[in-house]
């Protein structure tokens, strides 16, 4: 997910096209394209055709149980990839020599292609997580679930992302993972 997503969201309470959303948004058409249709299969956007036009508007519905089930069926479908993944991998780095700024060679480590490709499925499946967590405390604040419902699930996607990344620090260099999800934040809220 990237810097779209909130946007998206917040343009979408009502019916909008996608020409409108695309203008509104000032950004990278390709990808907020890709966010739409990502927010769209997860649920978070329902969409509507006239024509040929198409139109969209955030679904503010409360997720039923079984929703929610589906949501993190998924989620540990993904997560068992992840870890099998982790399981498989020896390493996500390689070292290299790089000179400072003061002519000094120093030992880094970089991330492997395989390393890259592990980390970034994982920040996705987290920005999804996240995004779930935020959808349930907005839909507790519509009073669409309950407070304590909405806590529940915030509960337990933080121990599905927790199971993730405790496998993957206990076995790589913790610096390197450090470094990586520090620049690949993303800052999630619905707005009202």
């Amino acid at each position: 997910m990237t810097h779209y997503t909130d946007k998206i969201l917040e343009l979408t309470p009502t019916w909008i096209s996608t020409n409108q959303l695309i203008e509104k948004m000032h950004g990278n058409k390709t990808l907020i394209l890709e966010n739409i249709k990502t927010l769209e299969s997860d649920g978070y956007l329902v969409m509507k055709q006239e024509g040929n036009k198409k139109f969209y508007k955030r679904d503010d519905n409360g997720d039923s149980e079984l929703g929610f089930l589906s949501i993190i069926t998924m989620m540990e479908w993904n997560q068992n990839i992840e870890l099998d993944k982790i399981k498989e991998l020896t390493t996500i780095s390689y070292g290299i020599y790089v000179v400072n700024e003061n002519g000094y060679e120093q030992w880094e480590n970089e991330l492997t292609n395989d390393g890259k490709e592990l980390l970034d499925h994982i920040q996705d499946q987290v920005d999804r997580a996240y995004m779930v967590m935020v959808r349930m405390n907005y839909q507790a604040k519509l009073r669409l679930i309950t407070q304590k419902i909405a806590d529940e699930r915030t509960k337990r996607l933080q121990q599905h992302i927790d199971k993730t990344m405790t496998a993957l620090t206990s076995k790589y260099d913790n610096k390197l993972i450090k470094e990586y999800f520090q620049n690949h934040v993303t800052r999630l809220e619905f707005k009202i």
